[in-house]
């Protein structure tokens, strides 16, 4: 990606088996790994391999309508998510350099349980950097279908065990407990929805503790939450039953009373649709279920504040 160019044009093909990934990720196709570099298949038989590219960059064109590599999410200018063979690239232009890195909270999360000990699938980093103010990601891929994607053909008893996997993975990591609010290295979490609309974007630690004292939560104890549970973030097998989790740039300890909260008002964990009805079912099914497992919530408390410092963005999930 030569300097310029928005996110959502950050991977950009070279030639018929090689790709730039921002101005420090050349992605090469070829038939066998590289030793020391890292590499992944394709799932026809070869592999995709990470180098440095060369100084100048390679001229280089957007991906063509035959390419391998399929855009999977386009944010224009903020975020942008590939699947390239059996990984996954990302592409975002990060609003806070202190934030927690995604690379950092999956890191940790695979240290704190080994395969095999959490109830769901996370994906594993493959490479990271970091150039001027963007942020380049790849990692596996989670085979499956995204709950959005998969949602309008469950039955109901399909809808209600994804539901109730979900409340239950809520419940799993709030068992890991924090000293603040912030993300796994202590540094910020990124959730704007803990800062007023309109007032100062500041999601450090101590903003973030004063902000909750300010809405009403319960500080005493801090649980470890994914905040961004949408139905684009939920990677199921139908076949299987079972699930994968992903996105995990908005995580880190909150107040327990933020888990249930954060799915009543927050409207970018809808479906996706133009029917109010439609799009807010998974939030309401999800924010019941937290309820039945004892997760309080403070909406109405929350409102308030958020509503003195500006106007909401979404309607509650019932």
């Amino acid at each position: 990606m030569h300097p310029g160019q928005p996110v959502n044009q950050a991977l950009q093909q070279v030639d018929e088996s090689s790709w730039l990934f921002g101005d420090r990720i050349l992605l090469t196709r070829q038939a066998t790994p590289a030793a020391g570099c890292p590499s992944w298949g394709d799932g026809n038989g070869l592999y995709y391999v990470v180098s440095e590219p060369p100084s100048p960059l390679p001229p280089s064109r957007p991906l063509p309508a035959e390419s391998p590599i399929q855009k999977l999410y386009d944010a224009g200018g903020v975020s942008a998510v590939w699947r390239v063979g059996d990984a996954i690239c990302k592409a975002r232009k990060y609003p806070d350099p202190d934030m927690t890195w995604e690379h950092v909270t999956l890191d940790y999360l695979h240290n704190k349980c080994p395969l095999g000990q959490l109830s769901f699938a996370l994906p594993r980093v493959i490479h990271h950097v970091q150039s001027k103010d963007r942020y380049f990601i790849i990692q596996s891929r989670i085979p499956g279908k995204t709950l959005a994607e998969a949602w309008p053909f469950m039955d109901e008893s399909t809808k209600e065990h994804y539901v109730t996997r979900i409340a239950d993975i809520c419940a799993e990591l709030a068992a890991w407990t924090g000293d603040g609010v912030h993300g796994v290295d202590g540094r910020n979490l990124s959730d704007l929805y803990l800062t007023p609309l309109r007032g100062v974007e500041d999601m450090s630690p101590g903003n973030l503790l004063k902000n909750c004292v300010e809405i009403g939560m319960d500080c005493s104890t801090f649980v470890f939450y994914h905040c961004d549970l949408g139905p684009g973030n939920i990677i199921v097998n139908l076949k299987e039953r079972s699930l994968g989790v992903v996105d995990w740039e908005m995580v880190g300890f909150v107040p327990r009373e933020w888990i249930r909260t954060k799915v009543r008002v927050s409207s970018g964990l809808d479906l996706p649709g133009d029917d109010d009805e439609v799009r807010q079912e998974w939030r309401r099914r999800l924010q019941r279920r937290l309820a039945q497992n004892g997760f309080p919530e403070i909406a109405d408390r929350w409102m308030a504040w958020f509503m003195g410092n500006g106007n909401q963005d979404g309607k509650e999930g019932k």
